[in-house]
This record gives structure tokens, sequence and C-alpha cells, in this order.
């Protein structure tokens, strides 16, 4: 005879329980009342609810589960539980070479979490079966581990015409001991073939940072011999500058719309001044020569009017531009020169939002000058004014209010550090600016 309950096999103690419980919703009471306050009133609920009685019949029960069925949990054993890890792609691939006609349905499709060798293989498996794929998101190890003829496949255009119109690739850091397995280093280099084009993708998409081969300038160089793009976006890296960037942009000079690099902190201000960045171009040349060009947000070394003086840009809704310093300058530091060059940028991005007000087209350009931000359309300069206030002991600025904004745009604070940023006037900003109140 079975001395406790965890001895007991499993069929037998579910059938003591659900016989149990059977009996409780039999026998229990139907009706219900207690005793209410200190005064003893008696009241009487009424019929008691089908599924409180099904709760009624289990009370006992927990009880047994309270003070004895905790014996039935096993203790550890050494035995081996094996799961796959990769279950789920496995029965993708083998769903989709099954019914191809549902794999060709497929219009978009998104891995994450998937960043070895074995794993990149199985991606390419699946993608080959999607053959009606829009839209694919990818770890960016698959531009390492692919090869040249899978990454053909993925890119090159269908019988019926179609053809993977929009790419992004989504890079992570991974753990040491993921980066020190050699199976990892290992690099294919798919972009090295002249059979890999870009020229049917209209939208690409980088983002995350990598401590393991993440896609840096040289590979935007190779997308960029075959890349005919409409969308731009490179946000969050570390690894690509404005090289690779403007590489990307000026072949798809003639079609890119939208553009965008948002890189981590200030990683997209450690270059050259714009004026000498790759094979002498002028960035801010460069950019408004994009004759499609409607949406803009940009990180750049420096900037300068000239990027506000082409009155037939197609520019619209908010544009911002990010920036460590003026074209051209050295130090911004109490220097007349970057004060007329400010002057001479806020003047130029007015008479261009004018421009396009006149066309029925509504824009605001907001740009950044190191930790200054400036909304010219309101004529406002964001920053950290308390400085200024203790040298001017207390005298300026006259006029202010609280910001929401800070160094690194509509985030606010980046760091415990920094103070709350102020907003003043144009005309008291650079009044500061001349008695040396403030400075870039």
């Amino acid at each position: 005879m079975p001395a406790t309950l965890a001895s007991l096999p499993c069929e037998l103690l579910t059938s003591i329980l659900e016989t149990a419980a059977s009996f409780n919703a039999r026998d229990l009471q139907q009706y219900t009342y207690g005793f209410h306050s200190a005064t003893h009133d008696r009241t009487l609920r009424g019929h008691v609810a089908p599924d409180a009685s099904r709760w009624l019949s289990t009370k006992s029960m927990r009880w047994i589960q309270s003070r004895e069925l905790h014996s039935i949990v096993g203790l550890p054993s050494s035995d081996v539980v094996y799961r796959d890890s990769y279950c789920s792609l496995r029965k993708t691939v083998n769903l989709f070479t099954r019914y191809p006609a549902l794999a060709s349905s497929v219009r978009r499709i998104f891995f994450d979490g998937f960043y070895d060798t074995e794993t990149s293989a199985m991606i390419f498996d699946i993608l080959q079966h999607c053959s009606g794929l829009e839209s694919a998101s990818l770890p960016w190890t698959t531009l390492r581990y692919g090869n040249s003829h899978t990454w053909e496949m993925l890119l090159r255009p269908r019988d019926d015409g179609t053809a993977l119109s929009s790419l992004e690739l989504l890079a992570v850091d991974l753990k040491q001991s993921q980066i020190a397995e050699a199976a990892r280093q290992m690099d294919r280099r798919p972009l090295d073939s002249a059979q890999v084009s870009f020229n049917q993708l209209k939208r690409l998409k980088l983002s995350g940072s990598s401590n393991l081969m993440p896609i840096n300038d040289d590979d935007l160089v190779s997308i960029s011999q075959t890349a005919r793009l409409h969308e731009i976006h490179i946000t969050g890296t570390t690894a690509v500058t404005t090289k690779g960037l403007i590489a990307l942009a000026c072949a798809s000079q003639d079609t890119l719309r939208v553009l965008e690099h948002s890189p981590l902190s200030d990683d997209g201000f450690k270059h050259p001044d714009a004026l000498s960045a790759g094979d002498g171009k002028h960035l801010c040349e460069e950019i408004i020569n994009c004759p499609r060009l409607s949406s803009l947000s940009i990180s750049l070394p420096t900037m300068c009017s000239t990027l506000f003086s082409q009155h037939s840009v197609r520019w619209t809704g908010d544009v911002q531009i990010r920036a460590a310093g003026v074209c051209s300058l050295g130090s911004l530091k109490q220097s007349v020169e970057a004060r007329r060059a400010v002057f001479d940028i806020l003047a130029q991005s007015r008479l261009l939002m004018a421009a396009q007000e006149a066309k029925g087209i509504e824009l605001r350009i907001e740009f950044f000058i190191d930790h200054l931000i400036f909304e010219p359309w309101k004529s406002l300069v964001h920053a950290d004014m308390s400085i200024g206030r203790f040298l001017s002991d207390g005298s300026w600025p006259l006029h202010q209010s609280w910001s929401t904004k800070g160094p690194y745009g509509q985030t606010g604070q980046y760091g415990k550090d920094e103070q709350p940023y102020s907003c003043i006037s144009e005309a008291e900003f650079f009044e500061g600016l001349r008695k040396g109140y403030i400075s870039f």
C-alpha cells in the first residue's frame, strides 16, 4: 500500500481528485449566509452561481494542494533533457519546403536572435522559398555568413518582374564567449561578387551596433556600386561614418527620397570636416543635390548655410540636422566668424522655410551645433544656461522658459550630470554669446 500521495501513479491520483471534486459539487451547500460586523446581522446571499459552486467544490482540494500535493514534485535528476534551440527555424524550413504555395504568399519576414553560421544557412533556406517576398529584416551576420550565391538569389529580380524592395540588417552586441567561437569569425564577403546587385532594392536600413564584424563603411561603399535606393536609414551604429553614408547617398542621388543617419552618441561627429570628407566632396552640397529628397534627419561632422541655399529642394515636414561645428572653421569658441556663420545658417534656413511655404509645403528645420539646439521658425535657442546665469550674477538671460529638449534631441537629459535645458530667444542668445555668458 503506497504510503504517500507522491508514491501513487499519476493516473490513479487524477482519478481520485476528479471523483472528490464531483462529490463536493454534488454535496456542498447551494446557499450561503454569513455574519457581518459586530452586530452579527445575518445575511442571506442567495443561490450560488454555477461557477462559484465549482469553486466551492474544490475548496477541500485546495487544502490538499497546499498541505500535501507539494510532495508530488519530483526531485532533480541527472537525466539529460534536450531542447532544440532552432526548432522554430527547422519547422519553418520544413513547412515552406512541403507547402511552396504558402511560402510564396509571404510578403514580409523578420528574424531575430539567430547569429551563427548554422542559423544563417537556415534563414537563407527559408528565404529561397519566399518567391513573393517584399521586405526582409535579417541579422547582420547573414551578410558575413551568407555566400555570394545566396545573396544573389535573395536580391535578383524574379521571373514575374518583382524583387525584394526593403532590406533591414539588425545588429547587436554578443557575449564574449560567443565572439570567441572560431566559427563566428568567418566572413564569406558576398559583396565582393559582381553577381550580387542591389539595384532592385528601394529601402535599406542598418540598425544597431555590434562587437562582432559590424557592417562598416567598406560594406556600404561596396553596396553603393549597384544601389539605387529610395530610402537610407542608418541608426544606432558606431561603425558607419559619413564616408559610407555619402557613398550610398551619392550613388542614389537621383532616386533618394529619405535619408536618416542617427549614430550612437557623438560617433557621427568624429570625422573630417564636411568640406573635405571623401574625395574632396562638400557634404552639404551633396545632400542638396539629391533632387527627390523630401525627408532628412542626419548627423554631420560640420554644417554651413550651403545646406539651406537650394530653394528647389523638396524637403517637407520636420528636418533635423546635427553637427559638431561649422564648415571650414576650426574652433567655434568665442569666434566672431563662428557667430557670423551661425547667423547666416539661421537666416538661410528661414528663407528656405519661407520658400517652401510659398509652394504650400510645411517645412520645420531644427539643427544642432555642438550642445546648442536651434529652432529657426520660432527664433528660439535651447541650451544649458546655468553657467551664464552664474557668470552674469543672474542678470542673463532676462527671459527664459523650461525646455523639454536636451543635448540629444527630444530625449532630454542624456546623463545625470547634465542640467535641464532652458529656452531663450535668438536675440538673447547672441547677446550672451557676445558677452561671454555662453559659448559653443
